[in-house]
């Protein structure tokens, strides 16, 4: 079947489709605005002083939070999840740290861009091939469907250098089908941007899994080079991201942070955060029932405690008498923790806190990701995006208004036809599937419209009854 091409916003949306309605915007406000981390200007942070370890509360957007025994070990594992990176990538051997948990288990880095896969997407995604914008644009977000390392490889092998002018959904698709019919896995789960139970439709004529991921990159590829030339805000990013089927708030943060180690953004990493499932629930065991009752009254107070880390990192080491190795650029400066760094480390502390103190419950008990170290040594230098050294990343500029997602609903397949809608009118009507949408949700449309927004799909469908001598099918 061919790709299905973008319907569009619908003036009228699947009726049990409720979609929130995306708000204008004329705001130049600078709300919340900092020198940056990859400002030349930051500073080395301050050594030890005597100050007191004990933390009782915190003020935050006029609401006092009551930090555990979790919000300390945020800061201690930031440390020592660092120091055993820097440890690696000096040559020394394993086990890098006396920490038994970090001996044992998968953990992230402290610095996004410091993992394995954001070094991959820096130096051998963005940074490789054709710098045209549009070429930038599809590579990362073809890297991104997948996000694995391999995926990447395995194109690469079958089709050679992947560009835009010449990406084909067939081609593709047979690589990837010939792939996983084998065994071999395409997807990192946590990125998949359509439910599984979604994706059965083959009786239908749907496409399968891979294929859909594909076909979303089709319409991104359609809209996202004009929303990133004209966006004021990285919340317009996000907000034109996550409007596509599949992409929840996950997904559309992670592609996100994907185009900001490119030039195709130019935003503050201290712009922008969507708190994760796993970033909420690392915050609940920081600050208990104080969380509970504070989210009653300031419901998006989990992003205001993040800004707060972002702006006390320095102060909270010092008070715990830590010595943390920040990152530093080419030119020596200090690149001190950031908005993704630090949502991520709370997740990531959210699952360490499950064997460190097994008492404080939120969720999940168990870890799953053993480490396993090998002989193969790190890079002496993490590769920072070249990007990253645009001044106008060096101050954040926030929109006031919050964010407000117009779902957009791309039709998939035409899966029948019929005379006639409910008004007993003579038009005729498909049956139209709706990406990432369950088969309840389908819908029926008049052909009308849909000649205009997906006119290849409408003659391909006709072409077809034609070919099968069926007139009408009621």
């Amino acid at each position: 079947m061919a790709a299905a091409t973008r319907l569009g916003k619908r003036a009228t949306p699947p009726p049990t489709l409720t979609p929130t309605r995306q708000t204008k915007r004329q705001c130049t406000s600078d709300a919340w605005s900092a020198d940056s981390p990859l400002s030349s200007a930051a500073s080395t942070p301050e050594p030890p002083s005597t100050r007191t370890t004990k933390l009782d509360h915190i003020d935050i957007s006029g609401q006092r939070l009551k930090p555990t025994i979790v919000f300390d070990t945020l800061w201690k594992w930031l440390a020592e999840r660092k120091a055993l990176d820097d440890e690696r990538r000096q040559g020394l051997p394993a086990p890098w740290t006396d920490d038994r948990i970090l001996q044992e288990y998968k953990f992230c880095q402290s610095y996004r861009v410091m993992d394995k896969t954001s070094q991959f997407l820096i130096t051998e995604v963005i940074e490789k091939g054709s710098q045209a914008r549009d070429e930038i644009l599809f590579r990362i977000l073809l890297f991104q469907s997948f996000n694995r390392i391999e995926t990447w490889r395995l194109l690469q092998k079958e089709l050679g250098n992947l560009t835009y002018k010449d990406f084909d959904i067939d081609r593709y698709d047979s690589v990837l089908s010939k792939a996983s019919n084998g065994g071999t896995a395409i997807f990192t789960h946590a990125y998949l941007k359509i439910a599984p139970n979604a994706l059965d439709h083959t009786k239908n004529n749907s496409a399968s899994g891979h294929r859909r991921h594909l076909n979303l990159l089709k319409h991104f590829m359609d809209d996202l080079p004009e929303v990133l030339r004209y966006a004021e805000y990285a919340a317009d990013v996000y907000e034109a991201i996550a409007a596509y089927p599949g992409c929840a708030a996950f997904i559309s943060f992670q592609i996100l942070i994907a185009l900001s180690y490119s030039s195709l953004i130019n935003f503050s990493a201290n712009d922008f955060v969507i708190p994760g499932l796993g970033c909420s629930s690392g915050l609940a065991k920081m600050f208990g029932n104080s969380l509970k009752e504070a989210k009653k009254v300031v419901p998006d107070i989990e992003t205001d405690i993040l800004r707060w880390m972002v702006a006390n990192q320095e102060a909270q080491f010092d008070r715990l008498g830590i010595t943390f190795s920040f990152l530093r650029n080419d030119k020596g400066a200090v690149l001190k923790l950031e908005l993704p760094d630090l949502e991520h480390a709370v997740c990531e502390v959210d699952k360490y806190a499950r064997k460190k103190h097994p008492g404080i419950k939120n969720g999940k008990a168990q870890l799953k990701s053993t480490f396993v170290p090998t002989s193969a040594s790190l890079p002496a230098k993490v590769v920072l995006p070249k990007a990253w050294s645009h001044p106008a990343r060096r101050r954040s500029h926030i929109r006031a208004e919050k964010i407000s997602v117009h779902k957009i609903y791309v039709v998939e397949s035409i899966l029948g036809e019929r005379l006639g809608g409910k008004l007993g009118d003579n038009e005729m009507y498909y049956r139209v599937h709706w990406m990432g949408y369950p088969k309840s949700e389908r819908t029926w449309e008049p052909r009308s419209e849909l000649i205009q927004d997906v006119p290849q799909m409408v003659e391909a469908w006709e072409s077809r009854r034609k070919e099968a001598g069926v007139d009408h099918q009621q």
